[in-house]
C-alpha cells in the first residue's frame, strides 16, 4: 500500500498544482457523511447514480469539488463553471444520455485521496435522431474535505479505434 499512497500523493500533488491554487470550499453534507459513514467508494457511487439525473447543482452540491479538474478528449474544464458548462453542453446534445461507470478497480487510497479506473460507455439521441454512444476508460481521484469526499480529478479517454484487417 507504500506504493500506492505514493502514486495518489505525486498525482494529487500534480493535480493540486494544475488548479493554479484555487482554494477549496466546503460543500454541503448529504446523509451518509452527515453520519460519518463517507467513503470514496460512496462518493463514486452518488456520482454513477447522479450523473444521469443531468442536475448539475446535485452533483455540485454532493460529488464535484469545488476546485475540479476535468480532462476530456476535446477540452480541460477546471472548476465548477467550466465543469458545469462541460456537463450541460453535452446534455443538450444529448438530452436523454444515459452514461454508464463499470468495472471499477481502486488502485490506491489513504486518509486523503483515492484513485479509481474505470470503463464508461454513454448512449443517447440527439434532437434530430441521431443515435450517438461511446465508451472508454476513465480515472477519478477523490480527496477528503470538510464536507466529505469530493471528485477532484476526471479524465476520460476514448475506446483505441481497432487496427484494419490485413
Amino acid at each position: 500500500m507504500v506504493r500506492g499512497k505514493l502514486v495518489v500523493r505525486i498525482l494529487g500533488a500534480v493535480i493540486a498544482s494544475s488548479l493554479l491554487g484555487a482554494a477549496p470550499t466546503a460543500q454541503p453534507a448529504v446523509a451518509a457523511e452527515v453520519e460519518g459513514r463517507d467513503t470514496p467508494e460512496a462518493a463514486f457511487e452518488r456520482y454513477r447514480q447522479l450523473i444521469n439525473t443531468h442536475d448539475f447543482e446535485r452533483l455540485a452540491q454532493t460529488v464535484i469539488a469545488p476546485d475540479a479538474l476535468f480532462v476530456f478528449t476535446e477540452k480541460t474544464h477546471r472548476g465548477l463553471s467550466e465543469v458545469r458548462a462541460a456537463f450541460e453542453q453535452t446534455w443538450s446534445v444529448l438530452p436523454n444520455e444515459v452514461y454508464a461507470m463499470t468495472d471499477a478497480q481502486w488502485l490506491a487510497r489513504d486518509s486523503s485521496s483515492a484513485l479509481v479506473v474505470f470503463r464508461y460507455s454513454y448512449r443517447g439521441t440527439t434532437k434530430n435522431g441521431q443515435v450517438l454512444s461511446g465508451g472508454g476508460h476513465g480515472t477519478n481521484l477523490y480527496k477528503h474535505t470538510p464536507a466529505g469526499w469530493r471528485l477532484a480529478y476526471e479524465h476520460l479517454s476514448h475506446d483505441p479505434k481497432p487496427a484494419p484487417a490485413s
